[in-house]
């Protein structure tokens, strides 16, 4: 049995007992880099944490597997961090894979972070689209002819 589910065996009265429980995505702020990007307060003021803390509502519902699915969570596997970032690599954090929120779809303002057993460690707050630069991010990752 996996870390990502418990079974909860337990029986009350005359109930059936509790099947397989999913764990769901949980944030965290602990790894936040205060030296790069945004802070907190900075995003209160300009109303974008009001923006992700619906976000991360939304996302909170759903395991790993679902939000990469449904591109929720955006996860970079084939490279480690951005060669061409604005950010330098933190040294207190060496992630498999990073991954970012948009606040919004299609959004600049970004949440970079990692998972970790269904944990999104969140990283950089930012709002210009640093992490991973883009020169047009309405086409970011689209295939032109």
């Amino acid at each position: 049995m996996s870390n990502n589910s418990r079974r909860y065996e337990r029986k009350r009265g005359k109930r059936d007992a509790v099947g397989l429980k999913i764990r769901t995505i949980t944030f965290s702020w602990v790894k936040l880099d205060i030296n790069q990007g945004q802070s907190i307060d900075s995003w209160e003021k300009e109303g974008l944490l009001s923006v992700f803390c619906q976000m991360m509502r939304q996302i909170g519902q759903y395991n790993t597997t679902q939000v990469y699915a449904n591109q929720t969570i955006k996860q970079y596997t084939k490279v480690g961090f951005p060669p061409d970032s604005e950010f330098e690599e933190p040294k207190h954090v060496s992630p498999a894979y990073w991954a970012v929120i948009h606040i919004k779809p299609k959004s600049k303002e970004v949440v970079v972070g990692y998972v970790e057993d269904e944990i999104f460690y969140i990283v950089f707050l930012d709002k210009e689209h640093q992490f991973w630069p883009t020169k047009d991010i309405q086409n970011r990752g689209k295939t032109r002819r």
